[in-house]
């Protein structure tokens, strides 16, 4: 034990013989440990110098932000949401510390360890699959998931409005008289299943029956949501014989790889076909043509996770809440009226 920080919680489960997850939920009064138990730490505890959260100020000295090494390389996106979580603990004069886990790898004993060695508040970016948050709920740790969703509802949650922001973009596709329309994707991920929940809703509402084998190109690959798309996009077109009249991509990257596809063709952009993206990264600004795509204020979602987190960390009993930030089209050279002849 470093006696210079004081007793962690690895050294109340050691000393009392008991489970992390047990001793937590004693800590941050919840239910599931037995009086016996919960006597015997708190006993512990204060003989060892631990301070307990409910002596501890309203908002934590340090929290911890974890995501994964697949999204901390050359990513835009998950980087200005780490900005946004930096800037709001830093407002609050909290510390924050960085862990990067392996996706290739990622289990509930990564989470187990890594609260054994730093306890105290999670941001998980982008993590919530369900043996990870059923990890997180089992150690009683209050925590917030940013672009992603508990599906038991246990860990409050806070991404962007994933399913309007795919509605959006096809509806206008549709409004300038696009009726074969692509969706490229890979629903990998809850978020990303949003976003062609929207476009289904879209056609559906137009009309238009959806039928996968023509209006959707799954990539096959996390690692295709990716400029490397373009490959598969020029076998889809390929296969398919005839080309949509527009596209709509499930990330900025993939809309620009789109748009190198169509140009490899011959094709123009929006003139023969429109491409739509997602994100709103600046390259998408400066891209030729400009790209159409929905943006995400993502330091505001970065932001608004630190302030739930805090939320819960004042008041243990607020209900679990998952909010939806509003997205917004913005509409560039890449999207057009449908060819007519």
């Amino acid at each position: 034990m470093d006696h210079k920080q004081g007793p962690t919680l690895k050294d109340l489960a050691e000393a009392s013989g008991l489970s992390i997850a047990t001793v937590s939920k004693v800590l941050n009064n919840r239910d599931g440990a037995s009086p016996a138990n919960r006597e015997k730490v708190l006993k512990l505890a204060a003989d060892m110098g631990y301070q307990a959260r409910g002596s501890k100020a309203a908002v934590p000295e340090r929290l911890t932000l974890v995501m994964l090494d697949r999204f901390v390389t050359n990513n835009t996106f998950y980087n200005e949401i780490v900005d946004g979580v930096l800037a709001e603990a830093g407002n609050e004069l909290i510390a924050t510390d960085v862990r990067v886990l392996a996706s290739a790898t990622l289990c509930a004993s990564d989470i187990e360890q890594l609260l054994a060695e730093s306890p105290g508040p999670l941001v998980l970016i982008g993590i919530d699959r369900r043996d990870i948050t059923e990890a997180v709920h089992r150690s009683a740790t209050p925590a917030v998931i940013i672009n992603g969703m508990d599906r038991d509802m246990n860990i409050s949650s806070v991404s962007p409005d994933y399913h309007f922001g795919g509605w959006a973009a096809t509806s206008a596709l549709l409004d300038l008289g696009h009726r074969d329309i692509v969706h490229v994707t890979h629903p990998y991920r809850e978020s990303i299943k949003r976003r062609l929940d929207g476009f289904r809703d879209a056609l559906e509402e137009a009309g238009i029956a959806f039928d996968p084998d023509r209006h959707l190109l799954d990539l096959g690959d996390p690692n295709l949501v990716s400029i490397e798309a373009r490959a598969s996009i020029e076998r889809f077109l390929d296969k398919r014989g005839s080309v949509p009249t527009a596209f709509f991509c499930v990330a900025d990257i993939v809309a620009l790889a789109a748009i190198q596809a169509l140009k490899g063709r011959g094709l123009s952009v929006p003139e023969d076909v429109s491409v739509i993206g997602f994100d709103d990264l600046s390259i998408g600004a400066h891209s030729n043509p400009p790209l159409t795509t929905v943006r995400i204020d993502r330091q505001q979602l970065g932001r608004k996770a630190v302030r739930l987190l805090l939320e819960r960390w004042s008041q243990a009993d607020t209900s679990v809440e998952r909010i939806n930030m509003g997205v917004r089209l913005i509409t560039r050279q890449s999207s057009g009226p449908v060819r007519t002849s």
